[in-house]
């Protein structure tokens, strides 16, 4: 067994993509690194019915093993959630379970445990993953693709990632 990482030009293959759906908590959609942006901004507000952002921000680093600042920690917590509310923004990440992403999807995850309410905006985030680190991504596959690849015009997955908007 050999210990090589993952590797999109390496491990990847194009072919139409047949992984689109939603989880029980959001919407998601494998697509190629070359996807036309336009594509995607129109499936998320025209097809998932998320709001136009007014803003976009975007959290990276501190991804791995090391720890993440209490302070910092705090700020995600407390400061980003409710400037995402207030603005209509939408919060990128890199979408995993470590580091900053982890941070930020339990502070989204408290503010909607505490905001059961209809009067509270939702805040929408999206994680960019790539494909090969998705646990469990063979269950995202479709083994029917019925209509779905009329829908979104993917005509290849070479860099697939997952695009996870919650």
């Amino acid at each position: 067994c050999q210990n090589t990482s993952w590797d999109s030009q390496q491990h990847s293959s194009e072919y139409p993509t047949d992984a689109f759906g939603e989880l029980e908590f959001a919407g998601f959609l494998r697509l190629s690194c070359d996807t036309p942006p336009q594509v995607i901004y129109t499936l998320m507000t025209e097809h998932w019915g998320l709001p136009s952002p007014n803003l976009v921000v975007s959290v990276v680093g501190g991804e791995g093993h090391e720890k993440i600042k209490p302070w910092v920690r705090d700020i995600l917590r407390k400061g980003l959630v409710r400037a995402a509310q207030s603005t209509g923004a939408w919060i990128l990440t890199g979408g995993l379970k470590e580091g900053v992403s982890r941070c930020v999807g339990e502070a989204v995850k408290d503010h909607g445990a505490a905001a059961s309410t209809v009067s509270q905006k939702k805040v929408t985030v999206i994680g960019v993953t790539p494909w090969g680190l998705v646990h469990n991504r063979q269950q995202l596959v479709n083994a029917q693709v019925l209509n779905l690849l009329c829908f979104v015009p993917l005509q290849s997955v070479k860099c697939q990632m997952l695009l996870n908007a919650a």
